[in-house]
């Protein structure tokens, strides 16, 4: 049956309204320190609170002590876990306003996942081993990334728009509120790039990979 020409018209305006939304509202961001130097593992993502939490588990494991990997980006309702692939025990901690908790010393994957409900940064050490440090900073949207090793990261599937961009990184010398930019999308990708001044946090020394020392 021959469609008709009002039928093809409607049709063909759906085709090219959600191939629009589908393929063009993508925004690439770009993380520079001031010496014009890319910055990894930058968090960028939408300043939106959504009113539900998500339930997702990801992983940050422990080896060779070392918490892999250094900044885990999760959504308000994830969880993580925190297994120890080590022949060592270790213990994880966090004293944030955005999640306190302890995981005493062991080995293996003796705890279940940690819960984390609240928005914000928390900073991961263990007791025992002073320079194991990793991060998570949990955000309230579902558009978020983590930047790469040339400092790119690019937030995809969003809708025609005006929206407020924040950037967060663990060696960021200001609040992230003064990282915010407001970008307008329309129907083709754009860019944006941010600057941070960092400021290098202390890391205490640890013995080279492949030090044996009994029971450290």
């Amino acid at each position: 049956m021959k469609l008709s020409c009002l039928k093809i018209l409607m049709l063909a305006i759906w085709l090219l309204t959600f191939s629009l939304q589908t393929f063009a509202n993508r925004l690439n961001i770009t993380v520079i320190d001031e010496n014009n130097k890319p910055i990894e593992n930058a968090v960028v993502y939408i300043n939106e609170s959504l009113a539900e939490s998500i339930e997702k588990v990801v992983v940050i494991d422990q080896v060779d002590k070392e918490f892999i990997p250094y900044v885990t980006a999760i959504r308000r309702g994830s969880a993580i876990n925190f297994p120890n692939n080590d022949e060592i025990r270790h213990q994880v901690y966090s004293f944030s306003n955005s999640k306190n908790f302890e995981l005493p010393l062991y080995k293996g994957n003796e705890f279940r996942p940690v819960i984390f409900e609240k928005s914000g940064e928390v900073p991961l050490a263990c007791n025992i081993h002073d320079w194991m440090k990793a991060y998570i900073y949990v955000v309230d949207t579902d558009k978020f990334d983590l930047t790469n090793s040339e400092g790119k990261g690019e937030l995809v599937n969003l809708k025609a728009g005006q929206y407020e961009v924040l950037v967060w990184h663990p060696e960021q010398g200001a609040d992230v509120s003064e990282s915010l930019q407001t970008v307008t999308l329309g129907n083709s990708p754009q860019q944006l790039k941010f600057t941070l001044a960092q400021t290098p946090k202390f890391k205490a020394w640890r013995a080279p990979k492949g030090f044996k020392r009994r029971g450290y």
